[in-house]
């Protein structure tokens, strides 16, 4: 489901738990407002500028940006440069077989989920 598919309330909760999460896997810890700040920035930020993405797309983004970042800071700098980075790859990766994509984007693939199944029946 695209970012603006997702209702706003729904889309703020989900937000405050991923930048919970990714605090506590930078070793970090912050007061109850700072977090609730953070993630309503990010859900307004996420419907903006990158409505045509997933929420998994963004889970990805920072978790590859928590373990690939040599600065462990989180603010809002930090992560456009994460979900920059990722959208690129998706952008650069979309035109290939899904076997040839980039590992880090097997997510994306429908291989294994039935999906594909369902919709031979349906056909």
């Amino acid at each position: 489901m695209k970012i603006k598919e997702i209702e706003i309330s729904q889309l703020k909760l989900k937000c405050l738990d991923l930048i919970t999460k990714t605090f506590v896997e930078l070793g970090q810890v912050k007061d109850d407002k700072t977090l609730a700040i953070l993630a309503q920035t990010l859900a307004s930020d996420l419907l903006e500028d990158f409505p045509n993405l997933t929420f998994e797309d963004i889970q990805q983004a920072f978790r590859q940006g928590v373990r690939n970042t040599d600065k462990f800071v989180l603010n809002v700098k930090t992560y456009y440069l994460w979900i920059k980075a990722h959208r690129q790859l998706i952008w650069n990766e979309a035109s290939k077989e899904p076997e040839r994509q980039d590992k880090r984007l097997k997510y994306r693939s429908r291989k294994g989920t039935g999906l594909n199944n369902i919709n031979k029946l349906i056909k």
